[in-house]
């Protein structure tokens, strides 16, 4: 009896370490821009360079916190290493609240990551996220790509409203733009209906995309991740089309 259940843990112990092994590494890191900042990041196995995503979380996570954004179904820590397997570095400024610095912080910061290809940059964010995401990427000419989910406006007025767009032309009008709109709420889908109109007066390549679900179905990034690495698949081989669609998703 003894024998049988040494063997048992050993086959328990054996099947931990495998699992260990091959499971995506999240690293927490800081860095400086006008400030200093913390980021999750997550990357692929194997050597790289790797195209990269920076997600830009809603709100509901600097409200509620970590702990309780966990118990309703939005990891980050998750959401990083989601895109890692998918191929991508994954990195998300995190305790960011409203600070565009933190995006275009870690932008400027990845630049020099020998991991990373600087070829392919794309902003992914949700909500008050993605407004961040847009309005950063008119600050920064070399992002590939920008997918925006359920975007409104952070303030009626001032810098971080869609007025924004008034004042401060976009770097790149030309970079590709997938619009996800969150089809929930009243007022959700007017404040997307103002921010869609704002961009189409100004971006030349939107792909816009209407979900009915509810914001917090997007937390689960299993429902719709695939659809955004398509997105960005596409962009890349785009762009990359003497190299014949050299980029793949990672395999595990």
């Amino acid at each position: 009896m003894k024998v049988i259940n040494i063997l048992i843990l050993l086959f328990v112990f054996s099947h931990l370490s495998i699992a260990k092994s091959n499971a995506i590494e999240i690293e927490y890191i800081r860095y400086d821009f006008l400030g200093s900042y913390k980021a999750i990041i997550s990357k692929p196995k194997g050597k790289g360079p790797f195209p990269a995503i920076i997600y830009n979380y809603d709100e509901f996570y600097d409200w509620a916190g970590l702990k309780l954004a966990n118990q309703r179904g939005y990891n980050l820590e998750y959401i990083a290493g989601y895109f890692a397997k998918l191929g991508y570095v994954c990195l998300i400024p995190i305790e960011r609240y409203r600070k565009l610095k933190a995006i275009i912080g870690i932008a400027t910061y990845i630049k020099d990551n020998p991991d990373i290809a600087v070829s392919s940059i794309n902003l992914v964010g949700m909500s008050e996220g993605a407004s961040l995401s847009i309005t950063a990427a008119t600050q920064l000419p070399d992002i590939s790509s920008v997918t925006l989910i359920g975007p409104i406006e952070v303030n009626d007025k001032g810098f971080l409203s869609n007025q924004i767009f008034n004042f401060l032309k976009p770097k790149n009008p030309h970079i590709p733009i997938y619009f996800i709109q969150i089809h929930d709420v009243g007022w959700r889908i007017r404040s997307q209906h103002d921010v869609y109109l704002k961009l189409k007066t100004i971006y030349t390549n939107i792909t816009f995309k209407k979900v009915y679900k509810e914001k917090r179905w997007f937390w689960d990034i299993d429902r719709y991740g695939k659809d955004i690495n398509l997105f960005i698949r596409k962009q890349y081989n785009r762009t990359h089309a003497t190299r014949k669609n050299t980029y793949k998703s990672a395999k595990y």
